[in-house]
């Protein structure tokens, strides 16, 4: 009996140290570092030779800081970029974020291939730091499919210098007053364009006249996908838009390319353009003590007074494909792209605006006389209505063609808008 207690109680104890030891081989397996996931993040930016290294820069500087993820870029030209996109989702290989033209998003919310980011930001981060104008465009039928890393607007600016030479004294604030301005710059030098609207190319034609027809009440494209484009309110817009051109205020076959170049010759009063326009005034020879007296943001002139300014969206979002090979990191990393340390770096180096709250209302921002006006500019900015449908171009063409025949003198602007709203309904998809 004496020996069966001495046997059991020595199997007791070889149990316990090998438990002992068997959790200690466990704890040490445990306690071993975890492999980086590698993500792929995909655009144009890291392509440009502006802004190569920044980005190289804010990718070393987010590897270096966890060892959660591990970022790659893969990039090309703007221009490529989407087909790219497509390609690589295609055929499975890595993508996992995604910088995307704000163009974009309806082609690849058509094919299914993104996640939506209130599952992974959380619904509440985003409202608390980014505006509603901001994430409205990037939510497509109650997703948010994208967030921005950069936004602002295509609005207006203006050549001070040239006013106050014809006699404008104020910067004009309702379509009365521009129509007015337009006026004393043709009777001042018939050689300056007063409104050097782009009357050439689809890709700005169509969104330039967008915010026209919301400053007179109309729409393209109602919220519900009707299209509505044949209204009074448009016929009102289009006609007060040709008068324009008969009187000698706008000129056809001008591209956004013509009306920068001929700005930086001060040969243009007002033209329509987005945040970067001071810095293509520069590049286009205007030198850096003349800048303040040769551009300056204005917001577009509404109908009447109290009317809120409309301006159409412009910016890159950030996307995370349902490829992604760990969602919440890839998360992780976009919060970092557009947190207030980052953006403002990014900002430093480029001039692209930040989106986080905090970071346009930090001193860097907000000291920016040119970066805070174009905020303000942005405030009531909209997306454009055809950039809704995966066939935005083939849309933005239809609306082009029927304003530049009204411009033309080949149909009148009833005529134009009604075989407008046939076009659109025959081709929306």
């Amino acid at each position: 009996m004496k020996k069966i207690k001495i046997l059991v109680s020595s199997l007791l104890i070889l149990s316990i140290f090998a438990g002992v030891g068997c959790s200690s081989k466990t704890d040490k397996v445990n306690n071993e570092p975890k492999e980086k996931t590698n993500l792929v993040w995909a655009g144009w930016s890291g392509e440009e030779e502006a802004n190569k290294e920044t980005i190289k820069e804010i990718i070393d500087t987010y590897n270096n800081s966890t060892d959660m993820s591990e970022i790659s870029w893969v990039g090309w030209p703007w221009a490529n970029t989407l087909q790219q996109l497509i390609i690589r989702t295609q055929s499975n290989q890595d993508l996992d974020v995604a910088q995307v033209d704000m163009a974009w998003l309806a082609t690849l919310a058509k094919m299914d291939v993104l996640v939506d980011l209130n599952e992974i930001l959380g619904e509440d981060w985003m409202k608390e730091n980014l505006s509603d104008a901001s994430l409205n465009s990037g939510n497509i039928d109650g997703k948010q499919l994208a967030v921005p890393w950069t936004q602002a607007s295509i609005g207006m600016v203006y050549n001070p210098t040239i006013l106050k030479n014809a006699g404008v004294d104020k910067v004009p604030q309702t379509v009365e007053e521009f129509e007015a301005a337009l006026k004393k710059i043709k009777e001042y030098d018939k050689d300056i364009i007063p409104y050097a609207a782009a009357t050439k190319e689809a890709g700005s034609i169509a969104k330039d006249v967008n915010a026209w027809f919301w400053t007179f009440g109309g729409q393209y494209i109602d919220d519900a996908g009707k299209v509505v484009i044949n209204s009074e309110a448009n016929e009102e817009a289009l006609t007060w838009y040709k008068g324009l051109k008969d009187k000698g205020y706008i000129a056809m076959d001008l591209t956004r390319f013509d009306a920068r170049q001929l700005f930086a010759q001060n040969k243009v009063a007002f033209y329509d353009d987005a945040i970067l326009a001071r810095g293509i005034a520069k590049s286009n020879g205007v030198s850096e003590d003349k800048l303040d007296e040769t551009i300056k943001p204005m917001e577009r002139p509404v109908l009447k007074e109290g009317d809120k300014p409309q301006s159409t969206l412009w910016g890159h979002q950030l996307v995370i494909f349902k490829s992604a090979k760990d969602k919440e990191k890839a998360g992780d990393f976009i919060k970092y792209l557009i947190s207030e340390e980052t953006s403002i770096k990014y900002f430093e180096a480029s001039g692209s605006v930040p989106v986080m709250k905090s970071a346009i209302n930090s001193e860097k921002v907000k000291n920016d006389n040119w970066s805070s006006e174009w905020l303000k500019i942005t405030e009531t900015g909209k997306k454009a209505e055809t950039q809704k449908f995966e066939n935005d171009s083939q849309l933005a063409t239809i609306i082009t063609e029927e304003i530049q025949n009204t411009l033309l003198g080949a149909k009148t602007p009833k005529k134009a808008l009604e075989d407008a709203q046939m076009r659109l309904e025959q081709n929306i998809n």
